[in-house]
């Protein structure tokens, strides 16, 4: 009897434990973290980062930009072979920091005509118009250089998306940041209306690029 008895607690118990174990709620899925690229821009998703030395240029883009480029008003200095060289190294630079060839030519366009001795009245230097401190932190050592500038340029203009990744307007942050700096925007709370007329600008030459 004590056995038998026993033998009921035991199939109780098991049966108890059993549907608790059944009705438990499972814990909620960790959720993944959000990623909200703009989708104008390819970045970070429309172009795999690589290391400048493996970049295969893409030779419709560098063409379209070389054409574009020829529509804008040009200084004496930007000859063909000028105008070529810029171009390489835009396209080697936006693909080796995820980020789109056809707008990261539209800003240094915006910036400098592609004039790689463009010198602006607050002392901006080169193709994307670098400050002396943002040089020193991209190490550009000679801003007139058109492989340092563009190198620094789009990377610092990468930085600039990374910083705000995650927000719906990334690029117009980072086109803002750009121009202003990254402390205005974020003073702001998002894009100043003094930098739109510039990024809408940058829209537009983006355009016009890919679509020649």
């Amino acid at each position: 009897m004590k056995t038998a008895a026993a033998v009921v607690a035991v199939v109780a118990l098991f049966s108890l434990f059993g549907k608790k174990h059944k009705n438990r709620v499972p814990p909620p899925p960790i959720p993944a973290p959000i990623v909200s690229p703009d989708i104008r821009t390819g970045y970070p998703y429309g172009y795999a980062c690589q290391s400048p030395e493996s970049v295969v240029v893409d030779e419709t883009v560098k063409s379209k930009i070389i054409r574009f480029g020829k529509q804008l008003y040009r200084k004496p200095i930007v000859t063909e072979q000028v105008l070529s060289d810029v171009a390489y190294y835009i396209v080697v630079y936006a693909q080796a920091n995820c980020i789109q060839p056809e707008l990261a030519a539209a800003l240094i366009a915006r910036e400098s005509g592609y004039n790689p001795r463009a010198v602006s009245r607050t002392g901006a230097k080169g193709l994307g118009q670098l400050i002396d401190s943002t040089a020193r932190e991209m190490g550009v050592s000679d801003p007139f250089d058109i492989q340092q500038n563009l190198r620094g340029s789009i990377g610092y203009f990468k930085r600039m998306l990374d910083k705000w990744s995650g927000y719906s307007d990334q690029t117009d942050r980072a086109i803002a940041s750009y121009l202003q700096g990254p402390g205005t925007v974020k003073r702001v709370g998002g894009v100043p209306s003094s930098a739109r007329r510039y990024i809408n600008d940058i829209y537009s030459y983006r355009d016009k690029i890919s679509s020649m």
